[in-house]
């Protein structure tokens, strides 16, 4: 395996059309918790304050040629993970692409339409793993694929110039300058003999009007639980979860985190009356509404699968679950 230091290659493999290429490629979500690549780097450094690096990920990228497809594909990267041994340094490393969309091809059989869904692709050294998301049915279908089934599956990393922001009062300088911001959180296992560092670009964030505190709320990032999961081990799909970052220090993290959802969780909510939020065409449901619906969509006699299947099927992944864990997070404006 490379070192973090270098940018990832492999051998490039023959190149599928585009839905041929979500069927081939490989995913993540899931429930646990808890370097470095190409330089190119020509940007200036930004004035004041000791100068370090980040990844600029607005010009950083997946890039990957199916096997069979014929085609070259290039996905702007999200965030990088990467999985540490603190007592030797091996690194395992994973680069989380943007969200993509597929489906809505006709099938010739029928004349009918296939739905359209949502995916996220993570490539590591050695697995392309694919998340995809259904709006009308929880299908769970993730994709974990070797390199030699997928077919070239790389990135290019580009780093810039960057200042630690150590500071509520620093982050608002940056955020008024219009500075780009990026962002490192590590999470540490129990023992200390692991370490998990996801770096990302900060897409939200916000300050008091007199500098004294600040908040970021950002994503998507995906964790990997360093209590249970080891270097040069390869990541089941569901060791891979899903969430945004909420907090408002460097050293505690607000975990958004995605998990299998009813399509019914929340149905009795009603927004406050504020903004105009409490106006809406479709009212909330009331308990003995939703009682009803559930009775009758779940009822073993009339269901058409039994009613745990059923409950499963019409759910999604959502932002449903918080919590709060100790971790520490840098920051950094970029120089570019």
């Amino acid at each position: 395996m490379t070192n973090d230091t270098d940018q990832h290659k492999q051998d490039a493999k023959p190149a599928l059309s585009r839905r041929h290429f979500m069927g081939a490629s490989g995913a993540a979500v899931v429930t646990a918790l808890m370097g470095r690549a190409v330089a190119d780097t020509h940007a200036a450094a930004p004035v004041g304050g000791p100068v370090s690096e980040a990844i600029h990920f607005p010009q950083s990228f997946l890039h990957c040629s199916p096997t069979g497809s014929g085609i070259w594909v290039r996905i702007q990267a999200e965030c990088r993970g990467r999985l540490i041994d603190t007592a030797t340094g091996k690194t395992d490393e994973y680069v989380l692409g943007v969200v993509a969309k597929t489906g809505l091809t006709s099938d010739p059989a029928t004349g009918g339409r296939s739905p359209g869904y949502d995916y996220w692709v993570i490539f590591s050294k050695s697995h392309v793993f694919t998340k995809r998301t259904h709006t009308s049915a929880y299908f769970n279908n993730p994709t974990v694929l070797k390199h030699e089934d997928f077919g070239s599956a790389e990135w290019r990393l580009r780093r810039a110039p960057a200042s630690p922001l150590t500071s509520p009062a620093e982050i608002q300088s940056a955020l008024k300058d219009w500075r780009e911001l990026s962002a490192t959180t590590t999470f540490v296992s129990e023992d200390g003999t692991r370490r998990y560092t996801v770096e990302y670009p900060v897409k939200w964030a916000d300050c008091s009007v007199n500098g004294d505190a600040f908040r970021v709320e950002t994503g998507p990032i995906f964790l990997l639980d360093p209590d249970r999961v080891e270097v040069g081990q390869t990541p089941r799909f569901e060791d891979f979860q899903w969430a945004h970052v909420d907090y408002r220090s460097f050293d505690q993290v607000r975990l958004l985190l995605e998990q299998k959802t009813s399509i019914f969780d929340g149905a009795t909510f009603s927004p406050p009356n504020e903004d105009g939020r409490q106006f809406r065409k479709n009212p909330a449901l009331s308990q003995q509404e939703l009682d009803l619906v559930t009775s009758l969509v779940f009822a073993k006699e009339q269901s058409p699968l039994e009613p745990d299947r059923m409950r499963e099927l019409l759910s999604t992944d959502h932002y449903s679950t918080m919590k709060e864990v100790r971790a520490e997070t840098e920051l950094y404006s970029l120089g570019i």
